[in-house]
């Protein structure tokens, strides 16, 4: 004769704490599933541009130049902007710094399609709360390469300056995935245009 098994089934309370179990774990699950799902960006009409690029090297040459990608999507150059605001990780700028630079640009070197488009901006709120490691220094005269996002902050009617990546003499990186799944992306668009 078979003897049943030992386990939470044969204890009167048993059934109980196997149904507890299961509900965590469903619990637990679906938690998971809608944290992956990532935030949607709810960007102002306004707002007149979400990524750059721009390199800086002051070594030998002088050079200064970059890409914005404006919110119709179009890859817009500027080649040794005039006094162009910079921005700093995690600091703001207006929106009227944003339109400055943007105006800097003369030339549109490509275009972004608007499905692809708002499937990235949607990456803008991890990557914004993405820490940044430390900065390293990895050579000399290499200049500076930055990819870097723009998150709009009511609560400061200003725009949060996001970096990306910082490649060059100092190296430096965002570490969400959001902000990593953003470097892959951009670094692929105008490989042409990049240091």
């Amino acid at each position: 004769m078979l003897k049943q098994p030992v386990g939470c089934q044969s204890h009167p309370r048993g059934k109980a704490l196997s149904d507890m179990l299961h509900f965590r774990a469903i619990l637990l699950l679906s938690l998971l599933l809608t944290s992956c799902e990532g935030e949607h960006y709810n960007a102002p009409v306004d707002q007149p541009l979400f990524f750059e690029y721009h390199y800086i090297n002051f070594a030998w040459a002088h050079q200064d130049f970059g890409w914005l990608i404006d919110n119709e999507g179009s890859i817009r150059r500027f080649d040794f902007p005039v006094d162009y605001r910079h921005g700093v990780h995690g600091e703001y700028l207006s929106l009227e710094d944003l339109e400055y630079n943007l105006d800097q640009t003369d030339s549109i070197i490509g275009t972004v399609e608007a499905g692809g488009m708002e499937k990235y901006i949607d990456y803008i709120p991890g990557a914004a709360r993405g820490e940044l490691e430390e900065s390293r220094s990895v050579g000399a005269d290499m200049g500076g390469a930055t990819l870097a996002c723009y998150r709009y902050d009511p609560a400061e009617d200003a725009y949060q300056y996001v970096l990306l990546e910082l490649k060059g003499d100092w190296e430096q990186l965002n570490l969400s995935s959001e902000a990593e799944t953003l470097v892959k992306w951009l670094s692929g668009l105008c490989p042409d245009y990049l240091y």
